[in-house]
């Protein structure tokens, strides 16, 4: 089920219809109707998905009253359909994550590489039936391509967690292939937020897992990359990267839309912050009203996009602080603060197959976290459920490392029945010395 969350998470959130005001994609239709029979099966969830679920429930109500009292609620239809289904998916997901041995999370290298195969398929299939691609023709015009997503940038954050995750492997095989795909990636989608997010999981490798020689090399690679493609076409190539970046650093001389959406983000965040004093509009209402009076958008509207990323903020920080205030910039803390905390954890495990699937959770929590501030597409675009999946599992094998005694400077990751020396049930991830595999 890990696997099945992960392709259709990555894959197929960017196709879909509307929904009461809300764009319901592929995603969520697939992985509700496998819920249900998930569910359906068994209805036992546990305690610690459960705490999660009614503390969660319980700011729903909260937001609730935000949405009837704010300072606007003509998206109140869109709040009521979208969040029990975010209830929803959530518990579904925790509920994955609980249950997924470490087995299937090193399977998820083979997933992440299958599905960069079926992306870039997609890709060579619209440059060989654009017709089928209608959504897409200004970026073909340019050169670019976005298959199952409809704009490269969409592809660039989706298809980012299939790349780190292939990167962070211990295979060199699978580094090789993580290689392959993140320079295809270059060639096909061109995307500044690709570009943005290589050089955030740079600073990752070399900050916080200290890996200097890949840093170096990447880095080096990326530079020659660039280089050549300055070389060959450098207006088509490199020019408008420039030109993105040199919009956000000088935001009131820039006509760049890109950069002014991005601008725009922050902007209404704070401008929402302000406005709610610091209590948000309530789960899924950005974007209610009257649109914020913000620089950005004044720019934006003399070309008549002033309602462009008006919902999702343009990235998902930018989303989530609009519609839950301070709450929202809390949650990010703590979920930084957790990640950092289980990446250094990580450093002390002995088993090495433990040790690469742990490093899988951290890479998809990596990948939440830069795409949260570089870009996204609201809430059911990918990377926030696949978040969610590593919460039941990594804050439960983080707790397992953390009670282990120090002295001894042994650890080992195993669930509360195994600790308890009860006999397992196959429901979750039993790892010690002597049971290695989970089995």
């Amino acid at each position: 089920m890990l696997q099945f969350w992960f392709v259709v998470n990555t894959l197929l959130w960017n196709i879909g219809a509307k929904l009461g005001g809300s764009n319901i994609g592929l995603n969520v239709v697939i992985l509700f109707a496998a819920g249900v029979i998930w569910f359906g099966k068994s209805w036992r969830i546990a305690i610690r998905s459960a705490n999660i679920l009614l503390g969660f429930s319980a700011y729903v109500l909260i937001s609730l009253v935000l949405e009837l009292t704010g300072p606007c609620n003509d998206h109140l239809q869109k709040s009521l359909i979208s969040t029990p289904l975010l209830i929803f998916l959530g518990l579904l997901g925790l509920e994955i994550g609980r249950k997924a041995s470490y087995r299937d999370w090193l399977n998820l290298q083979k997933t992440a590489w299958w599905s960069m195969v079926a992306a870039f398929a997609a890709f060579f299939f619209e440059m060989l039936v654009p017709a089928l691609f209608p959504e897409q023709a200004n970026y073909r015009s340019e050169g670019k391509f976005s298959g199952f997503f409809s704009e490269p940038s969409h592809a660039a954050f989706s298809l980012f967690p299939c790349i780190v995750i292939l990167l962070a492997s211990g295979d060199k095989k699978m580094r090789r292939r993580g290689v392959v795909s993140l320079f295809g990636l270059f060639l096909i989608s061109r995307s500044s937020t690709l570009i943005a997010l290589v050089l955030i999981f740079l600073l990752y490798r070399l900050a916080i897992q200290g890996k200097v020689r890949q840093a170096v090399i990447f880095t080096l690679a990326i530079g020659l990359l660039i280089g050549a493609g300055a070389a060959i076409d450098f207006k088509r190539f490199v020019l408008p990267t420039v030109d993105r970046v040199a919009g956000i650093a000088n935001p009131g001389a820039t006509e760049n839309i890109s950069s002014l959406v991005y601008l725009q983000g922050w902007e209404d965040a704070w401008f929402n912050l302000q406005r709610t004093h610091g209590l948000g509009l309530g789960i899924n209402m950005m974007g209610c009203g009257v649109a914020p009076n913000v620089p950005a958008r004044y720019a934006l509207g003399l070309a008549d996009l002033d309602g462009l990323n008006a919902e999702d903020g343009s990235f998902l920080f930018s989303k989530i602080v609009s519609e839950t205030g301070v709450v929202g910039i809390l949650f990010f803390v703590i979920i930084i603060w957790r990640w950092v905390q289980l990446e250094k954890r990580l450093r002390l495990l002995p088993m090495d197959e433990v040790r690469f699937a742990v490093t899988t959770q951290t890479a998809l929590i990596f990948c939440f976290v830069a795409s949260s501030f570089i870009r996204g597409a609201g809430y059911f675009s990918g990377c926030l459920l696949l978040w969610i999946v590593t919460v039941g599992a990594a804050s439960s094998w983080q707790s397992s490392l953390t009670n282990q005694p120090r002295r001894k400077r042994r650890f080992f990751l195993w669930t509360r029945r195994t600790r308890d020396n009860t006999k397992s049930d196959g429901d979750g991830p039993q790892l010690s010395a002597a049971n290695p595999g989970g089995e």
